[in-house]
């Protein structure tokens, strides 16, 4: 790993693609098992909103930010073989073990199941989807609260097992880290405790030939706080909270989060990252 290089914190004021609230309903369906991909990416598109953000560089002070208080926290956490993504033996004997262990370790799950892991690499991928590995830029949550039962039923189809499990705490967790240095489209998170989520979200329904998924987009606001960590490295993962059993009543901390352009590096070479999605019974 590369020497480590001293940052000064600084905040970058970007624009993040939004939602937009359709006028009908609160909540959106895109059915991708009819007509073709793109157009209903361009449909989804059509509620797209721009807002200027800042997004404050949290270096030097990432140890404030908690799971529990924002949804998201920054760790130091070495995993020699990150330059092995490419072999799926590893990935599955080696990094997702160290990784689900990491996430028992900080939130006192008992059990974690991974569920999909993903490496971006492309500056840009006309892949749509799941099959897309470059970065997201538009303000979304992995999975609404019901597209996380949804989820959890697929993991775990026997309905005996599932209530058991959801009479405690169920969580799903995103553990995202650079497989380099960030430098060109780095990742910024919504601090959880300045989101309005009743307001503010916008459940999307994705129909899909392999069946159907929940995912989130939101509205912006003024009290939204965006966070991001500069020069992050590939021993600062992000963890961060994508849906919380306990807090399902409100909304179930879903948080917001997407890919920004940094202007201080657009000519920089594409961003490589490792983003690894568990479930974890606490």
């Amino acid at each position: 790993m590369a020497a480590h290089v001293e940052y000064t914190a600084r905040n970058i004021d970007a624009d993040l693609i939004f939602g937009r609230r359709p006028e009908a309903r609160n909540d959106v369906q895109v059915d991708f098992t009819k007509g073709k991909p793109e157009d209903h990416m361009e449909s989804m598109h059509k509620l797209d909103e721009r807002h200027r953000v800042t997004i404050q560089d949290i270096r030097g002070q990432k140890s404030t930010f908690t799971l529990e208080r924002n949804g998201f926290t920054y760790l130091s956490h070495v995993i020699p073989e990150l330059d092995r993504t490419s072999d799926e033996e590893c990935m599955k004997n080696i990094i997702i073990p160290k990784t689900e262990e990491l996430v028992r370790t900080l939130t006192g799950a008992t059990r974690t199941v991974t569920f999909a892991h993903r490496v971006r690499c492309f500056v840009a991928d006309t892949a749509q989807l799941a099959n897309n590995r470059a970065p997201a830029h538009s303000v979304h949550s992995d999975f609404s609260a019901a597209g996380a039962l949804h989820q959890l039923s697929a993991i775990i189809p026997d309905e005996n097992e599932r209530r058991t499990l959801l009479a405690g705490r169920v969580l799903i967790i995103n553990v995202w880290r650079p497989l380099k240095t960030i430098q060109r489209d780095p990742l910024a998170v919504c601090d959880w405790d300045t989101v309005d989520v009743q307001k503010e979200s916008i459940p999307n329904r994705l129909m899909l030939p392999t069946g159907w998924n929940s995912l989130g987009r939101y509205v912006f606001s003024p009290k939204q706080r965006w966070c991001y960590l500069s020069g992050q490295r590939p021993d600062e993962p992000l963890i961060f909270t994508q849906f919380d059993s306990d807090q399902f009543d409100w909304g179930g901390v879903t948080v917001p989060h997407t890919a920004f352009v940094d202007p201080e590096y657009t000519e920089s070479a594409a961003r490589e990252s490792l983003e690894i999605k568990m479930f974890a019974f606490v």
